[in-house]
């Protein structure tokens, strides 16, 4: 039980790692899309602009990573002062 928050901060280095090496691939933030035009049909510019709007799943990855890692710095703070 000691040792879990040093696991905890582990794990968050390890995902936030992942989330960039994951981010870094090539076609994996295809942010740059097609340019909506005045030609395009009206589910073609719906479809770009929901997928404009979606998470990518490394910025996912890396977001859990920072939750471990400030939840394992509060859990050890907590434990210290209280």
């Amino acid at each position: 039980m000691i040792s879990l928050p040093w696991y905890l901060l582990a794990a968050g280095i390890a995902l936030v790692i992942l989330g960039y090496l994951l981010a870094s691939l090539p076609g994996s933030s295809d942010r740059g899309g097609r340019p909506i035009s005045s030609r395009m049909r009206d589910d073609d510019i719906a479809r770009e602009l929901r997928r404009a709007q979606r998470v990518p799943f490394s910025n996912l990855v890396i977001l859990a990573g920072f939750a471990c890692i400030l939840v394992s710095i509060a859990w050890r703070l907590a434990r210290r002062f209280l």
